[in-house]
C-alpha cells in the first residue's frame, strides 16, 4: 500500500514538473539595430559648432531569451547590442558608437503566432567609440558614457513553428552620457532610442 501511494506521489510529481517545463522556452536571437541620439544642449554657447544630427546608425544584436508561460509570459533577454549616432561638429558629421549588454525584462500576451511584450530594460555598458575630432573638441568626452541606463521596449512578434520574428522600439529613461567641459562651455546629455528587428530559434 505505502508503494502505491509512494509510486502515485512520484507520478504527480513528475506530471507537474513536465507540465511547467512545457510552458518553459530557451532561444537565442539575432538581428539588427537603427539606433539614434537625442542630445539635449544645457549650454547655447556651444550649439554653433556642436549639433545634433538625425543620422541612425546600423549595428547588430543578439543573445538569449527566456519565456516563462504561454498566454500571458514573462521574458526575460540576455542581448548585447552594438549601438551609436552621431553629432555634428563644425558642420562635419561625427561619429558615437557604443555596445551594451541589454537586459530586457518583458511581459507579453500571445495571440496565436502573434505576440505583444513590453517592459523595462537595463543596459549596461560593454565599449564605447568616439571619433578622435570630438575627443579633442571636450576632453572628457570619451570618458562621458554612464556605466548603466535604464529605458523601455515594446513591441511585437511572430511565432513560426521553432523560428520568431520580431520588431521592438527601445527609448530611454535615463541619459547614457553627460558631458561637461566648463572650460569650453561644453554642457550637453544624451539619450538612445532605437528600431530593433531580430529572428529568433526556439533551442527547447
Amino acid at each position: 500500500m505505502k508503494r502505491k501511494i509512494l509510486l502515485l506521489l512520484v507520478l504527480f510529481c513528475l506530471t507537474k514538473t513536465s507540465s511547467v517545463f512545457a510552458q518553459f522556452t530557451f532561444g537565442i536571437k539575432g538581428g539588427v539595430n537603427f539606433s539614434q541620439l537625442k542630445t539635449d544642449f544645457k549650454n547655447q554657447s556651444a550649439g554653433a559648432n556642436l549639433q545634433q544630427s538625425l543620422d541612425t546608425k546600423t549595428g547588430y544584436v543578439g543573445g538569449v531569451y527566456f519565456r516563462i508561460g504561454k498566454t500571458i509570459f514573462l521574458q526575460p533577454e540576455l542581448i548585447f547590442s552594438a549601438k551609436g549616432g552621431s553629432l555634428n561638429l563644425n558642420s562635419q558629421k561625427v561619429n558615437v558608437d557604443y555596445t551594451s549588454l541589454d537586459v530586457p525584462l518583458l511581459i507579453g500576451y500571445k495571440l496565436g503566432p502573434l505576440r505583444l511584450n513590453a517592459g523595462p530594460v537595463a543596459s549596461f555598458k560593454v565599449s564605447n567609440s568616439i571619433s578622435d575630432d570630438l575627443k579633442n573638441y571636450g576632453s572628457n568626452i570619451g570618458d562621458s558614457f554612464k556605466n548603466a541606463s535604464y529605458g523601455y521596449q515594446a513591441g511585437a512578434g511572430l511565432d513560426i513553428g521553432s523560428l520568431s520574428v520580431d520588431l521592438r522600439y527601445e527609448g530611454s529613461l535615463s541619459d547614457i552620457s553627460n558631458v561637461v567641459d566648463l572650460s569650453k562651455s561644453i554642457n550637453y546629455s544624451q539619450k538612445g532610442n532605437l528600431w530593433q528587428m531580430t529572428i529568433g530559434l526556439k533551442v527547447f
